[in-house]
């Protein structure tokens, strides 16, 4: 029965997803590459009057000068702060009278709104009405090309941005996180912290900020994707004659390398006042372009749910925990991560690993990776209910080199996966020996 119900609301939920996100006979996608190098698809279908557009800037962290981490995310939040013909006065009441959103960064107020902050790219986010969307597209390209960083905004911004920071510096989790992610990818790029820390903010002038976004906003740096009701054609042709004239800055694309393999265990500790304990224990994975990808998201999904029935529901060791597992280009890394007691510290490590131990060591069941297969599949689809959110996810893919379709045939792979499959990854890929271990709290 329970089954039948959960195969029963996939279901809708994949019907609710055709209606709203326009997949239809009358669907038409069209992906172009400009002279100046900009990245360019659109995507149209006339169900929906909502216009989305998600413009996405490459490398995050790679780009960040030493001393100067955090630069990007204060970019961002600077093109909302004034171009060579609105103030941040009029980009606010031009955003409101169109009805328009738009997001630059996550909000750091709303728990688990950082799902789409990472060190790979930054985004921007806009949509508005169709009624809107020559309006909206004039907005957003003023704001992307003719930025001017006055100077009370970039102390306003600092101010901001170390407030957030010094609120995340009382969080467990969100510092057992950098701690994470300093251990395991060291001198890496992906070993900063993404919104800086106080140092770097403190030391950003207007000076690193232009040079900064002329590099990073470079037509052949960002991508473009749009779901919107116009003809694909016709909206091509609106994008190419407003970004086509941006111009490109030539600059090397940064190489980003694999975190060093791990032969021994590394453990990072960092004590906090506070009557709880924070772990993250990790290592690292093979890139988005590995055939194992698919099985072992779906490895992943089963862990993850096994680790919160058996360690916080029935044993009542976690106040939160699971698993997750990030695919980039060439290399991805795999974390459990849980907030526990201090009392209850070893024994709750000792069960991550119990549990990671049982996963290599006996097959799941069919229901169980049947469970995960629908589970991820429903979340894809109710992520991606929204325009904007298919048009964030065409950006994704296309940077990661699996191209902006990549959904369809993600869902077609995930459904080949066997209970064999799951296994052999688990042993393959999951070391019970070898991780990074970061212990943040009452030690």
């Amino acid at each position: 029965m329970k089954k039948l119900l959960t195969c029963t609301l996939v279901i809708i939920l994949f019907v609710l997803f055709l209606t709203e996100c326009g997949f239809s006979a009358s669907s038409e996608v069209i992906r172009k590459q400009l002279p100046n190098g900009l990245v360019i698809i659109v995507k149209s279908n006339p169900d929906s009057k909502v216009l989305g557009i998600n413009i996405l800037g490459k490398n995050r962290s790679a780009m960040e000068l030493d001393g100067k981490t955090g630069i990007a995310d204060f970019t961002n939040r600077m093109l909302l702060k004034g171009t060579k013909t609105r103030s941040s006065e009029k980009i606010a009441e031009d955003i409101g009278n169109i009805g328009a959103e738009i997001t630059v960064v996550d909000n750091p107020f709303i728990p688990y709104d950082d799902v789409f902050t990472t060190h790979s790219f930054t985004f921007i986010k806009f949509q508005t009405i169709d009624e809107f969307t020559d309006q909206g597209i004039e907005l957003l390209s003023d704001l992307v090309i003719n930025p001017i960083f006055p100077e009370d905004e970039i102390a306003k911004t600092q101010q901001e941005m170390m407030g957030i920071m010094g609120r995340s510096k009382g969080s467990t989790s969100e510092t057992c996180r950098e701690l994470f992610y300093s251990t395991l990818f060291k001198d890496h790029p992906y070993g900063k912290p993404i919104p800086g820390n106080g140092m770097s903010i403190g030391t950003i002038t207007r000076d690193d900020l232009v040079a900064f976004y002329q590099k990073f906003y470079s037509p052949n740096n960002i991508i473009i994707a749009v779901v919107c009701n116009d003809p694909a054609g016709d909206m091509m042709s609106k994008m190419e004659k407003v970004f086509g004239s941006m111009p490109k800055f030539d600059f090397p694309e940064p190489q980003i390398l694999p975190p060093s393999p791990l032969s021994a265990p590394v453990k990072a500790e960092k004590p906090m006042e506070k009557e709880q304990v924070y772990i993250y224990l990790g290592e690292p994975m093979p890139g988005i372009e590995s055939p194992d990808v698919f099985a072992l998201d779906l490895m992943n999904s089963i862990l993850s749910s096994r680790l919160g029935l058996n360690l916080r529901e029935q044993k009542g060791l976690a106040y939160s925990v699971g698993s997750s597992v990030n695919f980039d280009q060439g290399f991805g890394w795999f974390i459990a991560a849980m907030g526990t007691r201090p009392q209850n510290y070893q024994v709750a490590l000792d069960g991550i690993l119990e549990e990671m131990k049982k996963i290599k060591t006996e097959r799941v069941s069919e229901q169980e990776l049947e469970k995960a297969k629908n589970g991820i599949w429903g979340n894809m689809l109710m992520y991606r209910l929204a325009r904007i959110s298919q048009a964030y996810y065409m950006c994704v893919n296309e940077f990661e080199g699996v191209g902006y379709d990549y959904d369809d045939k993600y869902i077609d792979a995930l459904r080949k996966v066997t209970v064999d499959q799951v296994k052999q990854v688990a042993e393959k890929y999951l070391n019970t020996d070898n991780y990074v271990l970061a212990v943040v709290g009452k030690l």
